[in-house]
């Protein structure tokens, strides 16, 4: 399935949208240990508190892998993303790691392509941007789009 919001005029920018799930492209690895900690924490609540934050072009995921991952994991259909322009001076890219220096391209290469990033390697930063709680019930994400 293919889905272009940018192309239908569809897509108002800095907003919360619900979209398929397969459409979402991860960038990096995941933590095990930390996958199954959060797994039990959003099973636990019955809820998704944060949305996945989401470039629009491509829909590649720049935060929230863990959340993916879980979501993905629940046999959810669709998940909550903060979509936004990527090539926007309000989105940044640092590192967590010292011995890293990530730029957009980067990123954009490892959610296109099977060599992700290992765990924890991209910091993205929203300047003047706040995302919004979510706080969906599972159930809902487990339904058709």
């Amino acid at each position: 399935m293919s889905l272009s919001l940018r192309k239908r005029g569809l897509l108002i920018p800095w907003r919360i949208y619900i979209i398929p799930i397969e459409l979402l492209k991860p960038h990096e690895e995941v933590c095990r240990d930390y996958l199954l900690k959060l797994y039990d924490e959003i099973v636990g609540d019955k809820v998704l508190k944060k949305p996945l934050l989401v470039e629009d072009r491509y829909y590649i995921v720049l935060d929230g892998h863990h959340r993916y991952a879980v979501l993905k994991m629940l046999g959810a259909r669709v998940a909550p993303v903060f979509l936004v322009d990527y090539s926007s001076s309000l989105v940044e890219v640092y590192s967590w790691r010292e011995d890293w220096n990530v730029t957009k391209e980067m990123v954009i290469n490892a959610g296109l392509t099977e060599s992700k990033l290992p765990y924890k390697t991209s910091r993205h930063i929203l300047r003047d941007l706040v995302i919004p709680e979510v706080n969906i019930p599972l159930e809902k994400l487990m339904e058709e789009p």
